[in-house]
């Protein structure tokens, strides 16, 4: 087994302890672009983010519709999104 292989048995990143879908848009300004989270209302498209305990939301994917972010999620956990008013 080679030194690369043995090393990235070893470690194993924080599991996400939970999991948000949030609505963003994109801007753009003066050439600089950047997102933010917004209402479903203004939504662009959708991203499902993993929380990491002690660290914060991961990225983990941007999706056209919140429905695909949802049924992304139940694959990943074997579980129906539900939304948090």
């Amino acid at each position: 087994m080679t030194s690369s292989l043995k090393r990235s048995r070893q470690f194993v990143p924080t599991p996400f302890d939970d999991y948000e879908i949030h609505g963003v848009k994109e801007f753009h300004e003066a050439g600089v672009r950047w997102c933010e989270q917004v209402s479903d209302r203004e939504a662009e498209f959708w991203s499902l983010f993993g929380h990491i305990p002690g660290q914060g939301l991961d990225c983990i994917g941007d999706f056209k519709t919140r429905r695909h972010a949802e049924e992304i999620y139940a694959r990943i956990t074997g579980r129906r999104y539900r939304r948090v008013a």
